[in-house]
């Protein structure tokens, strides 16, 4: 017989885990309250992304000025880009992507309730949507309910007339200012895109620098690179209030200062989305950083996995992903942990960031001797002949054998990248290792070949 599986939540961490059950053999069901795909698909990765990729087009174009005949009459600038069409574009991705990912669920044949699922026993939950009110038992269930928006204080108590990185989406109309509260990678990558389509933008971070846990010269490179295309940073100042006023918002800082913009966007960070979900039913304590699980993704419930967003070990798309499969295959059978230390965190602004493993005080942290090695793309031929200086691989290595424990990466294709220096610290791959591996010429990767040099 079959094992019956609830998941709760369609999202990176939900769809994945639905998919393998059923691969499996399982007997699953999703259950989703709001848009099939989850936040990732319908409110963050891909719609962020096609903004970004409008944003990089006029950032493109604006790089061949000089490259244009004199007097040749082109006059385009951001200003001309229609604020409708480019969330109509971004409204289209998602809808194609959402839809595909709905045809795939049918086609596996996979079950898909659409309400709000609450616990109401230990097998047990309720679940209220348009068909009613219907009770499901499970022998197994999946909390993969994903994340919301956060306001701190004072932002909480405005709300309403504050957007967030769910909602900016849907601005009925394009700020000549905005101010971000919030220097992480939500915020960064808001920041860079508007700043793009010229809007004048700044942002206000209660940290001492951007991107907090990240290699200091990572955060240096990017906020410099964001400071020579104009976007303002406030840091180590607390907010006191909000004030509204001639078209204004504008935040006041515990020091005096005022910052006053059309639009503000609370880029704080976001908490778990477990509210009334029955989950004291369970016996299951929680928090804004979501239910405790151990290494196989298991709660304190026998029968009940977290993953994604709302276990807090890693607040990304693709480590949802990854523990979605974790969780099914432990579900049927399987023993396995998810490792946090080869998960790439990325950052798709320009200059793109991506970063994986130990950083220098990451690793003298847990008691490593370390050496660095850097190469900057100042030297790379491929980086100089497309204009794109900008940004280094710098490597980590353990300082007794050279073992690679992390890399980070600033410039260029980094997203992309970062999956060879994510393999090399999986597999403990050495120094020599990657030394004997061709690299294409001329290639951006070729920085991590000199890297390997230094």
């Amino acid at each position: 017989m079959s094992k019956k599986v609830i998941v709760i939540g369609s999202g990176p961490g939900g769809y994945p885990a639905a998919l393998r059950l059923k691969e499996l053999g399982a007997e699953v069901a999703v259950v989703e309250a709001w848009d099939f795909g989850g936040t990732c698909l319908n409110r963050g990765c891909i719609p962020s992304k096609a903004f970004l990729d409008t944003g990089h087009r006029v950032h493109a174009f604006e790089g061949l000025r000089k490259l244009l005949k004199d007097g040749s009459g082109v006059n385009f600038s951001a200003a001309m880009l229609d604020w409708d069409k480019v969330k109509a574009r971004r409204a289209e991705v998602v809808s194609k992507l959402r839809t595909s990912l709905e045809r795939l669920f049918q086609a596996k044949k996979i079950e898909v309730i659409r309400g709000k699922a609450v616990f109401s026993g230990s097998n047990e939950v309720t679940i209220t949507g348009p068909q009613g009110e219907i009770k499901r038992q499970f022998d197994t269930a999946i909390l993969a309910a994903g994340t919301r928006p956060i306001f701190p204080p004072p932002f909480r108590d405005y709300q309403e007339q504050l957007t967030d990185s769910d909602r900016i989406f849907d601005l009925p109309r394009l700020p000549k200012s905005l101010l971000i509260v919030g220097g992480g990678v939500i915020g960064l990558e808001f920041a860079c895109f508007f700043n793009a389509i010229g809007v004048e933008v700044s942002v206000l971070e209660l940290l001492p620098d951007i991107l907090a846990g990240e290699d200091p010269q990572v955060s240096r490179a990017v906020r410099s690179s964001f400071e020579k295309r104009g976007i303002k940073f406030h840091f180590g100042k607390k907010a006191a209030g909000v004030v509204f006023s001639g078209g204004l918002k504008t935040v006041e800082l515990e020091d005096g200062t005022r910052l006053a913009a059309e639009e503000i966007m609370v880029g704080a960070g976001r908490a778990a989305d477990l509210t009334g979900m029955g989950l004291e039913t369970l016996g299951l304590p929680w928090d804004r950083r979501g239910v405790k699980v151990n290494d196989r993704l298991l709660t304190s419930a026998p029968n009940i996995y977290a993953v994604g967003d709302v276990n807090g070990i890693s607040l990304l798309a693709h480590s949802a992903g990854r523990q979605g499969e974790i969780a099914a295959e432990n579900i049927m059978g399987a023993s396995r942990a998810f490792d946090a230390d080869i998960v790439p965190k990325c950052v798709y602004a320009w200059p793109e960031v991506g970063t994986v493993g130990l950083n220098k005080a990451q690793a003298e942290a847990r008691g490593l001797t370390v050496k660095t090695s850097r190469a900057f793309y100042l030297g790379i031929g491929k980086a100089v002949a497309t204009d794109e200086t900008e940004g280094f691989v710098q490597l980590v290595f353990d300082a007794a054998d050279e073992t690679v424990l992390g890399a980070q990466i600033v410039g260029g294709p980094a997203t992309e990248l970062i999956h060879v220096l994510a393999l090399a610290v999986k597999l403990k791959l050495k120094r020599r290792d990657l030394r004997e591996i061709i690299y294409a010429h001329p290639t951006m990767a070729e920085a991590i070949h000199e890297a390997l040099a230094k």
